[in-house]
């Protein structure tokens, strides 16, 4: 078993996640013909750094703001022992600092830049606006980490793509994983392009694989949407195959 590095957003350290040293035992059992797709693919992305992308930094941009009236309380997510404050597209989210600073370094160093404390006695918690954040990513990110039934967490493939979305964002290891374990990519192509995106490499062979057996070619918007490299490394071993 090796271990994957990817580097979060404005220095949180380090997240390392454990990487399978070769395909899942699901994909040795595969015929022949599958298993020479593998190889195919895996002898050209040998050696070329070629499995997975550094997750892109950032982790959007953050400032504390006043609230303004025009801005709404979430009907779900706003808790009156809350102790920070969200603003998105006008909706205020009161949550509870420490989940966040446990759970992600990122956030703990970013409350701290923007001195955002336990502030008991004040009636409304310091509020920190969320810039490139969508409302529905981050409602989604808050039922993982405010489930209804612990254990049972009920999320659509689009909801988990929020989470794991934000997750990489903002540096949370436990709900990346979490994600990454529940997700059911609908197609080899989503999958790949998942990988691509947030640095899945353990994703990325068995993806470029289904797409070099699979028998209709990649389409043009399937094509658009896809690394160049990629793009060559499916056409190449689609030709070898044939």
């Amino acid at each position: 078993m090796t271990t994957e590095t990817v580097s979060p957003p404005e220095g949180g350290g380090h997240i390392v996640l454990p990487v399978p040293s070769t395909l899942p035992s699901i994909l040795q059992k595969t015929s022949p013909d599958i298993q020479e797709t593998l190889h195919l693919v895996e002898s050209r992305i040998e050696g070329k750094n070629f499995l997975a992308n550094e997750p892109s930094g950032g982790g959007g941009g953050s400032r504390s703001v006043s609230v303004n009236d025009a801005a709404v309380r979430h009907s779900k997510y706003f808790f009156d022992d809350g102790n920070v404050t969200f603003l998105i597209d006008g909706i205020l989210f009161c949550v509870h600092r420490y989940l966040f600073s446990r759970g992600s370094e990122h956030f703990s160093a970013r409350f701290s830049r923007l001195e955002v404390r336990d502030h008991d006695h004040e009636a409304l918690p310091p509020t920190i606006s969320l810039d490139d954040v969508k409302c529905k990513d981050f409602e989604a990110f808050l039922s993982v980490l405010y489930p209804e039934n612990f254990g049972e967490i009920d999320l659509s493939y689009e909801q988990w793509k929020s989470v794991l979305h934000l997750s990489t964002l903002w540096a949370f290891p436990s709900l990346r994983k979490w994600a990454l374990s529940y997700m059911m990519p609908p197609t080899p192509h989503d999958q790949l392009l998942l990988a691509r995106a947030y640095s899945v490499r353990d994703w990325v062979v068995p993806a470029l694989s289904a797409l070099c057996q699979r028998r209709a070619p990649l389409s043009l918007d399937e094509a658009i949407q896809m690394d160049i490299k990629d793009v060559v490394l499916v056409n190449t071993v689609r030709e070898d195959i044939r």
